[in-house]
């Protein structure tokens, strides 16, 4: 399908993702630097970002994104109320009309919503095809009470399942070590890119960056190790610079 093909293509710089999820702000308002929107959008766009991620709403107070994807998060819960339960707050069809490269979903495995947020999926991904729109699936394994619960084999089968479902991308945590994440992504079927989960410091997180890619996933979705980041324009010179010249 040559749309979602070339849609597909936006997101990259080369063959490479370099992604900054921006959707934060639903489930916790109280994070620096999101706040001043604009000008952290700025920053990340203008140093390196291959695509970013927002919720429909905030599409309107972008910059010109002129080598950066748009991906609109179609998924969303607060910490108010069960916040492993994600449901859907926008359509495809307005993220078309939004003018998005791509879309993206989450899904939490393992816990009493699941069946919900798989079926959801499911839709979405229906839709999708419908109109030639790239999916990235954030596929997490976390209990009721939003813990963490992945291992090597529920990793393998989260991204598996994404597959299944009909994503073209699917994202994972950053909990693993090298030898780990190897052998997670030996049979994936579809790209993969990482979370930078909590906040690290900038060596650590420069070297986590340079392992990850070792590894041969697509690159990376680094949200709060960005945005949260003392000098946001310094991270993403570093961050293009590890994965594009990798």
């Amino acid at each position: 399908m040559y749309g979602k093909r070339i849609r597909f293509d936006r997101l990259l710089h080369g063959d490479k993702m370099l992604c900054v999820p921006l959707d934060h702000g639903v489930t916790n308002c109280d994070i620096a630097n999101l706040s001043d929107f604009r000008n952290t959008v700025s920053q990340i766009v203008d140093n390196g970002a291959s695509s970013i991620i927002v919720h429909k709403g905030l599409v309107r107070f972008l910059p010109q994104l002129k080598n950066t994807g748009l991906i609109v998060h179609l998924s969303a819960s607060t910490e108010n109320y069960k916040p492993v339960k994600k449901i859907i707050v926008c359509e495809v069809e307005e993220a078309v009309l939004l003018g998005a490269d791509a879309v993206s979903i989450h899904v939490n495995l393992g816990n009493e919503f699941e069946k919900h947020m798989l079926s959801d999926f499911a839709r979405i991904s229906s839709d999708c095809q419908k109109y030639g729109m790239p999916l990235l699936a954030m596929m997490y394994n976390r209990n009721n009470d939003n813990t963490d619960i992945g291992n090597t084999e529920k990793e393998k089968h989260s991204i598996r399942i994404a597959a299944e479902m009909g994503a073209d991308i699917v994202k994972i945590g950053s909990n693993w070590s090298l030898d780990n994440l190897k052998v997670i992504l030996k049979d994936a079927l579809i790209p993969i890119v990482i979370a930078g989960g909590d906040m690290l410091d900038r060596e650590k997180l420069f070297a986590l960056t340079k392992n990850l890619m070792g590894s041969g996933i697509l690159g990376i979705s680094f949200g709060r190790n960005v945005f949260m980041s003392k000098n946001i324009a310094d991270t993403m010179r570093n961050l293009s610079s590890i994965i594009y010249n990798y």
